[in-house]
């Protein structure tokens, strides 16, 4: 790819940055969690119960960034953490009523935003956009799981 090419690409994806940036603290801010919660609550959202071990996988955190995560949510009332009786190291942890509600108010918010985004776009582009996305989320996840990107070394 040329440098030119290269350039407008990471321009583009600045304005994009921004966007989804402000996006986000709109999608969270209302409900009054953070993003790791809001990624948090809407992992849980389709589970009865899961490890916090198998979160921590899931959401690329170490275990104790999901707890202080988990932490925040359960004094919210959002999420209960129960321990098993046979292993009191394992934890699992699971949406409680109100933790529901805000679930679905994320994704009323979430969906209205993103069908408004789509209505601006032509139809035939849709799957094309979700392709992409998902090309340069892939590839992202990638470099940073096999480096560090570090301009300081």
């Amino acid at each position: 790819m040329d440098i030119s090419t290269l350039k407008q690409f990471r321009n583009k994806l600045r304005v994009l940055e921004r966007e989804i940036e402000e996006q986000l603290k709109a999608e969270t801010g209302c409900c009054g969690v953070t993003l790791s919660q809001c990624h948090l609550l809407l992992e849980l959202e389709n589970k009865d119960e899961i490890s916090i071990k198998d979160l921590a996988i899931i959401l690329d955190l170490d275990k104790s960034t999901l707890s202080r995560t988990v932490d925040g949510l359960v004094n919210l009332g959002f999420v209960d953490r129960k321990s098993n009786k046979e292993d009191r190291r394992f934890l699992s942890v699971s949406l409680t009523d109100i933790g529901k509600k805000v679930v679905e108010s994320i994704n009323n918010i979430c969906n209205d935003y993103y069908l408004n985004l789509f209505n601006l776009m032509p139809e035939s582009k849709h799957q094309s956009v979700i392709e992409s996305i998902d090309l340069i989320g892939t590839a992202m996840t990638k470099i940073r799981k096999e480096k560090s990107n570090c301009c300081c070394k």
